[in-house]
């Protein structure tokens, strides 16, 4: 039976596995199709934003409502209702996004810290990985059957810019609210379902 799969991303106040975590977005998509969101501010020392580049704070302070936030903990909990995680691990819900291991690397480190285990599968899907493979597949298609030559320009080698994969495989990056948790999800959730078939 297929698993569910938690697009997943989180807005945070810099790059070190430590910096809190001001945002957090999901949207769990089950195998007969139905979507469930969460969205939630994470409370924090807003200080600690003083260290982002000015974009990303300006971007946190029109956005972050102190007044709405929900504990670390708190998001911990409500994250495990959204996993919901099944008895039989393999039935694991697998997170989807654009490099989810910066995601889970924090999510985690909350959980353990509330002494629960991670609800995900071990089994992280990078959409910008799941778009590399497909271009590359495409571009082999397109040369075995003659559409292209064999000599004619493969897609670059790392390192890729996430915005020229996007557009590559017809996933417009301007029209999602980008480097928002919820914009950021519906981007990948984009680029999957072009790479994948889903609807879009």
């Amino acid at each position: 039976m297929p698993a569910p799969i938690v697009f997943l991303d989180t807005e945070t106040c810099g790059l070190d596995v430590t910096d809190p975590i001001w945002e957090v977005a999901a949207v769990r998509r089950d195998p007969d199709g139905t979507e469930t969101e969460y969205h939630a501010f994470v409370w924090h020392d807003v200080r600690a934003a003083e260290r982002l580049p000015e974009s990303f704070r300006a971007d946190h302070d029109a956005r972050y409502r102190q007044d709405m936030a929900v504990t670390p903990f708190g998001m911990v909990d409500d994250l495990r209702l959204m996993f919901a995680p099944p008895e039989d691990y393999r039935q694991r819900a697998h997170v989807a996004g654009a490099v989810p291991s910066f995601d889970t690397e924090r999510l985690g480190r909350l959980f353990r810290a509330q002494w629960a285990d991670v609800p995900w599968h071990h089994h992280l899907i990078d959409v910008e990985t799941l778009a590399v493979g497909w271009l590359r597949g495409r571009r082999h298609a397109l040369v075995v059957e003659g559409t292209i030559p064999a000599d004619s320009p493969a897609f670059p080698p790392p390192p890729w810019d996430s915005d020229d994969l996007s557009r590559a495989i017809g996933v417009d990056p301007d029209q999602y609210a980008r480097h928002t948790a919820m914009g950021d999800i519906r981007w990948a959730m984009a680029i999957y379902d072009a790479v994948m078939g889903g609807a879009r």
